[in-house]
């Protein structure tokens, strides 16, 4: 069990790290920080404090520029001094699982063979490999732009994984002009995602191309 706070202000965030102290342990690891409820951000260590702020500020604040820039400065912190892209998909899909709210499923697909292959990521089993042009994750892949789908069993050819969801939103993983993968979100709820959370996203898969080596997650033929 993790320490609790001392003060007022830190007990309530106190119940919101105790509530899952188990998905916590990999982002303490690499942020080597003693006390999750005493991080602070640096170059290679994560402020947790400042993500669960995040996780609840995205209820109650409409604004999710303001929420998804806090999420991001998060995100840089768990990157910096790491470029092993595998590790750092991993991490990124944590992040999100935790700040991110009516999340049901997040991860990654990487392009491999012609086909997404599953990566990293935080939910239920997933569909393992999905053909290019196939459902959203391999419509958002062959047409190399992002996808917002409001409801999921209105999209042609949906690949219901998880029959939970919703709402979808998949994203592109693109590294001057090459097609790596794509990020995939699901939530339960209908209409959960919108250009904001799209924008919000994007950046934050800028960072984490900018700070990774994704060579070793793409497929031979592909470097070639």
């Amino acid at each position: 069990m993790l320490p609790t706070p001392a003060t007022a202000s830190e007990a309530h965030l106190g119940s919101v790290v105790d509530r899952s102290p188990f998905q916590l342990q990999a982002l303490l690891a690499h942020a080597q920080c003693p006390r999750a409820d005493r991080c602070i951000a640096s170059s290679n260590r994560i402020d947790l404090r400042g993500m669960f702020v995040v996780q609840r500020s995205f209820a109650a604040s409409p604004s999710k520029s303001v929420v998804y820039a806090e999420l991001n400065e998060q995100l840089a912190g768990l990157l910096a001094g790491e470029r092993d892209g595998l590790a750092n998909t991993a991490n990124m899909a944590a992040l999100l699982n935790e700040a991110l709210p009516d999340l049901n499923w997040v991860g990654f697909y990487f392009l491999r063979g012609g086909e997404l292959v599953l990566g990293p990521f935080q939910g239920k089993v997933a569909c393992v490999r999905i053909a290019l042009g196939r459902g959203v994750c391999g419509t958002a892949a062959a047409q190399r732009r992002t996808l917002i789908v409001p409801d999921v069993h209105a999209f042609p050819g949906h690949i219901a994984c998880d029959a939970a969801s919703r709402s979808e939103l998949v994203l592109p993983l693109l590294k001057e002009g090459e097609l790596l993968g794509v990020l995939d979100l699901d939530s339960p709820l209908p209409e959960r995602f919108d250009q904001l959370d799209a924008d919000g996203l994007t950046r934050a898969l800028q960072l984490l191309l900018a700070s990774s080596d994704m060579s070793t997650l793409i497929a031979l033929e592909q470097r070639s």
